[in-house]
């Protein structure tokens, strides 16, 4: 036996009876039948790669599958950061801007071309309720409660918009704020669901614990509340800034990326968390680590399948985003990440997903 996977034994035992066990490095769900799906907001288009395999394995990067079109993507150019997730289940892509619009791409594994006006709905969260000088960022789609979740950052708060019922919101729609937040907390940049969980990074907040823990943290909660204490921080987690979240559903595995060249640090790019950990102590060290902090200092957004084994990251600078992908196959087995550029230059990427279903 090799010493990670001793020590992928060992954390699954010293938590138990809090989550059942899985083979530490090796995801359940393969490798295989996985598309990946960019939006370039130099061009306002969605480029897709119908295997993600054949991309990883292609010695210079191939032109997408497929690029989407429509006018409708014009409103989300300013993509939020991590802005972009999809519905496996449903076959949906969502983008979300930076301002609060959302455009809703139907059938999205058939579409090529410029998608038809039946097809494709953009709506809005509700400008009444906004904070000030908000900005959006980061969505993601728990398929189990066709429920969407979006970060909001402003000048006097955070928070993420709970948008029940998207894949059947109509176009010109208007959602009502309704917010999952926890007092006193700040710059969330981060948000994942799945399985009618919810997980959140927020840069800081209020004292936490007998050991009055300040600075960045994971929560976990539901469409209605974070658990008090589903809470993770303190100085062994390796948290950084600007932590963008992706979730592995099949294995029970919380991705959290971040941003060493902005947070001044040195550490891993990606720290890997059990959810079983959420509920026991508050500072915790992650389960694994993932990336080098040379060749990821500025990752900005990762995103994951869900119930297959890749991890996809992208590079961001202050509002900047690159024509770069970072590509982890079988991130857990300790793989470099493979750099992918994607022509032309002028590509502007700001959010990824990726389709677990499209065999």
């Amino acid at each position: 036996m090799t010493f990670r996977f001793l020590r992928g034994l060992l954390a699954c035992a010293l938590l138990l009876p809090a989550l059942a066990c899985v083979d530490a490095v090796n995801g359940s769900g393969g490798t295989t039948g996985v598309a990946l799906y960019a939006f370039d907001s130099s061009t306002s288009t969605v480029m897709a790669w119908n295997d993600l395999g054949a991309l990883y394995d292609a010695s210079t990067t191939p032109a997408p599958d497929r690029t989407i079109s429509s006018n409708l993507l014009s409103k989300v150019t300013s993509l939020g950061w991590g802005g972009m997730c999809l519905d496996s289940q449903r076959n949906l892509l969502y983008l979300t801007s930076d301002s609060g619009t959302i455009v809703r791409i139907n059938q999205v594994r058939t579409q090529t071309g410029t998608v038809p006006n039946t097809d494709i709905v953009s709506f809005t969260l509700a400008s009444t309720d906004r904070l000030t000088n908000g900005k959006f960022g980061e969505a993601s789609l728990d398929m189990q409660n066709d429920t969407l979740y979006v970060t909001e950052n402003g000048d006097n708060g955070t928070r993420i918009w709970v948008v029940t019922n998207a894949s059947t919101q109509i176009q010109d729609n208007s959602i009502p704020l309704q917010a999952l937040q926890a007092s006193g907390d700040s710059g969330g940049t981060g948000v994942a669901a799945g399985a009618g969980s919810v997980y959140a990074y927020l840069q800081d907040g209020n004292p936490v614990g007998p050991d009055v823990l300040t600075g960045p943290r994971l929560r976990r909660g539901n469409l209605s509340a974070f658990d008090a204490s589903g809470v993770i921080l303190g100085s062994t987690t390796g948290l950084g800034k600007y932590g963008s979240l992706a979730l592995d559903t099949a294995n029970s595995y919380l991705y959290v990326a971040r941003h060493n060249t902005d947070s001044g640090g040195t550490g891993a790019p990606v720290e890997v968390f059990r959810t079983g950990q959420f509920g026991l102590t508050y500072n915790q060290a992650p389960a694994y680590t993932v990336g080098s902090a040379t060749d990821q200092a500025d990752l900005r957004v990762i995103a994951h399948p869900g119930t297959k084994d890749w991890l996809a990251g992208l590079r961001g600078s202050g509002t900047t985003g690159y024509p770069t992908l970072f590509l982890w196959k079988a991130p857990l087995g300790g793989t470099a990440a493979k750099a992918v550029t994607v022509a032309p230059a002028t590509t502007v990427l700001r959010g990824v997903a990726m389709d677990g279903n499209a065999s």
